[in-house]
């Protein structure tokens, strides 16, 4: 259990510090923008989802107030959709290809820091949601909030960009 308290510490730290050292000063609002889509979009599916016991979370802050994960779902997810989308924009004029494999690549790494912290800590634990579900999971919610922050900035989302 104390190493679950220290891995939720790191989260909490690397996502203050990595949201100001990964996104550049004149980018920050895209990123706060991003980061605050993504926290809705994923409140929006992480209720039903802990609430039909598709995921859990054991070891989690605040116990007696939510089932959720919070600082997984609202501070460390965010935080890295923040600092993709805000990179992903120089992308998005290029090659469709090199675009879904940015998006591809970062939906993996975050899948695979799930996965491990499902497997080797008791911060998440999968109930009927597989592995693969994960990977589908994240990528949806990686897409819509980038589609959604893309029709606020009315830019054109990976799946609309020109070349190919």
């Amino acid at each position: 259990m104390q190493m679950e308290h220290y891995i939720l510490g790191a989260m909490w730290l690397f996502g203050f510090s990595g949201f100001f050292l990964f996104i550049p000063r004149q980018n920050r609002r895209e990123g706060v923008l991003a980061l605050i889509m993504f926290q809705g979009i994923i409140w929006l599916c992480d209720m039903p989802s802990f609430y039909y016991r598709l995921i859990s979370a054991p070891v989690r802050l605040l116990p007696k107030a939510t089932d959720l994960a919070i600082t997984i779902d609202y501070i460390f997810y965010p935080v890295l959709f923040s600092i993709y989308y805000v990179h992903q924009k120089k992308y998005v004029h290029k090659r469709k290809k090199r675009n879904w494999t940015i998006f591809f690549s970062w939906v993996t790494i975050v899948t695979v820091f799930d996965i491990l912290t499902e497997r080797y800590t008791d911060l998440l634990e999968y109930g009927s949601l597989t592995r693969y579900g994960m990977v589908v999971y994240i990528a949806f919610l990686f897409y819509v909030s980038e589609v959604c922050c893309n029709w606020f900035y009315r830019q054109n989302s990976i799946s609309q960009a020109s070349g190919g």
